[in-house]
């Protein structure tokens, strides 16, 4: 097998389904590609990169342009329940996400997708549902993990229609300010 930043995002990927975003160490990644750990250093820096790259791997259905060059055009609503789905395909996605969001380019990546989702395009309001979708996920995912790890079942919970709520109230309230101003 060829070793490059692809295979080894592969290997990463495989390991944060398996195992979680704590068991993929830069260590594992490389047991798993039969290489030394060092040799991974040629193609990430550190953990914090091949996390950026894990990160955008995941996002890649709605980061990366078609064949046209175009990345689809959706609404907010539809943009952030993509978002949503993407993060929940994935053990952890969301605690990913989150982790590479301290990447400058990711985070303004999306914010601009979100923001341009917005029928009128606002910084604030896309960093706004961001955060909410992000944290949003984080509390699913844990509280799920949480109760196959217990066994417990705890309170039954809504989360994809308390989560398209949350986004609503959101844009609604961005649309009310826009209107006070």
């Amino acid at each position: 097998m060829q070793l490059n930043k692809e295979s080894i995002t592969d290997a990463a990927i495989s390991l944060l389904n398996a195992y979680g975003l704590s068991d993929m160490t830069m260590r594992r990644v490389a047991k798993q590609l039969e290489v030394a750990p060092g040799a991974l250093y040629w193609h990430f820096k550190n953990k914090q990169e091949l996390v950026d790259a894990t990160a955008r791997r995941i996002l890649a259905p709605l980061l990366e342009p078609d064949v046209q060059g175009r990345v689809e055009k959706r609404n907010a609503q539809d943009t952030c329940a993509q978002l949503r789905a993407l993060m929940i395909s994935h053990r952890d996605g969301a605690e990913v996400v989150s982790a590479a969001l301290s990447s400058p380019t990711l985070r303004t990546e999306l914010e601009t997708l979100i923001a341009g989702a917005l029928d009128t395009p606002d910084e604030i309001g896309a960093f706004t549902l961001l955060h909410f979708v992000v944290g949003a996920v984080l509390a699913e995912q844990t509280q799920l993990q949480l109760q196959e790890l217990t066994g417990e079942e705890g309170e039954k919970v809504d989360f994809e229609q308390r989560f398209s709520t949350g986004v609503q109230i959101i844009i609604v309230g961005l649309d009310a300010i826009r209107d006070i101003r």
